[in-house]
């Protein structure tokens, strides 16, 4: 199995994490995540985003997304919703495959 550059890896994650971020205007009641974790973990680490593509091996990928969840909405019902959103538009756009999709519920929305 031939490995990835790490300039060719690089501009996939960006691509892979610009088609999830895309996701959040389809599904209802479910916004970006991109306060708490900041302070968590420290500004320079995130680089802005609330998103984290890992690939794996030459054709897989694991996404891990913050989101907040507004309030009045099914949480594991929505959560569901955008992971499958975003498995079905990152494996659209690209050939990746979306191994798993982890989403980390920050806060509620009131």
């Amino acid at each position: 199995m031939e490995e990835m550059k790490p300039q060719v890896v690089e501009q996939y994650t960006t691509l892979i994490a610009s088609v999830a971020n895309e996701a959040f205007r389809k599904v209802e009641g479910v916004t970006r995540e991109e306060g708490a974790q900041k302070y968590r973990f420290g500004l320079k680490k995130l680089k802005n985003t609330n998103c984290h593509v890992y690939i794996v091996g030459t054709d897989e990928v694991i996404i891990d997304i913050f989101v907040n969840v507004d309030y009045g909405y099914s949480i594991p019902e929505t959560i569901c919703q955008l992971q499958e959103t975003i498995k079905n538009d990152v494996e659209d756009a690209t050939k990746f495959r979306v191994r798993k999709v982890n989403v980390t519920v920050d806060n509620i929305n009131l």
